[in-house]
C-alpha cells in the first residue's frame, strides 16, 4: 500500500501538472491567489482503479522567503497516516507553481489564475515529455462531497500517458476535483 501511495503522490502532483524549466527565483510570499495562504488546508478522497485509496490533506504554511511551504499527508483508508512530504507552492505570473518535495529541480504549474476558455500553455519536462494543459470550460458546476462549485476545467494531456485528465479549479477555494480517466479519482472533503 505504501508504494501505491508513494507512486499516487508522484502522479498527482507531477504527473498531472506542467513542469517549467524557467527561472522561479522571486521570492515573494505574498499571492493574488485566494487559496495561497497560510492556515488554508484542503482534504480529499482519491480513489485509484475504481477503489478507496484513502485521504490526501494539502495544508499551507510559512513562507520561507521562496514561497509556501505546504505539508501533504497521506492517509490509508483506516485513518493512519502514511505519508508526508513537504512542497513549494508559489504565485509566477498568473500561475500557481510547485516544486514537489521542495527539492528545487523544477516546478510545476497546477492553476493558472484569470484563465480564459481555450487557453492552452504547453511545456517540455526535463524528461523531454510534452505536457499541455487546455481549458475546456469556465463555468461548470462540480458536486463532490465539500458541496457543489463553479469551476474552470483544465484538460490535461501528456505524451508519456495514454489517457488524458480534467482538472477542476474554483477561483476562490483551490482544487476542487480530478478525474484522471478512470485511473484516479480526486475530489474535496473538507477546506478551510
Amino acid at each position: 500500500m505504501k508504494s501505491i501511495s508513494k507512486m499516487l503522490f508522484a502522479f498527482i502532483l507531477v504527473g498531472l501538472t506542467a513542469c517549467s524549466n524557467d527561472d522561479n527565483s522571486s521570492s515573494s510570499c505574498s499571492s493574488t491567489i485566494p487559496f495561497v495562504q497560510t492556515g488554508k488546508s484542503f482534504t480529499y478522497s482519491f480513489s485509484q482503479f475504481g477503489f478507496n485509496g484513502g485521504t490526501l490533506k494539502f495544508t499551507y504554511g510559512e513562507c520561507n522567503g521562496n514561497g509556501f511551504l505546504v505539508t501533504r499527508e497521506s492517509f490509508d483508508t483506516a485513518g493512519s497516516l502514511v505519508q508526508t512530504a513537504i512542497d513549494l507552492h508559489k504565485q509566477d505570473g498568473d500561475f500557481l507553481i510547485t516544486d514537489s518535495n521542495n527539492n528545487g529541480d523544477y516546478f510545476a504549474k497546477i492553476y493558472k489564475k484569470n484563465a480564459a476558455l481555450g487557453d492552452i500553455w504547453t511545456v517540455t519536462r526535463p524528461d523531454g515529455s510534452v505536457v499541455t494543459h487546455e481549458v475546456v470550460s469556465v463555468n461548470e458546476q462540480v458536486t463532490v462531497p465539500a458541496g457543489t462549485f463553479t469551476c474552470k476545467v483544465f484538460k490535461y494531456t501528456t505524451t508519456t500517458t495514454v489517457n488524458e485528465s480534467l482538472v477542476y479549479w474554483n477561483d476562490e477555494v483551490g482544487n476542487i476535483k480530478e478525474d484522471a480517466d478512470g485511473f484516479f479519482l480526486l475530489e474535496l472533503l473538507t477546506y478551510n
